[in-house]
């Protein structure tokens, strides 16, 4: 029989759960340091990117 459950491809455990990124206050102040008032947008990037988080082992990988 096939088993179609997500796994952790670290310690294989069923027991995970998918959020999503949201706002990098790193990237926001990176990018003012650097460029200014428009270098703050730079902590929107990557902040619609699905986190997947193993509650076993904490291993974490996006999807």
């Amino acid at each position: 029989m096939e088993d179609n459950q997500v796994r952790c491809p670290s310690c294989g455990s069923t027991q995970i759960v998918a959020n999503k990124k949201g706002f990098g206050l790193g990237k926001s102040l990176a990018g003012g340091l650097l460029l200014g008032p428009v270098g703050l947008l730079g902590g929107v990037i990557g902040s619609g990117k699905i986190v997947v988080t193993c509650l076993n082992c904490g291993n974490r990988w996006k999807v």
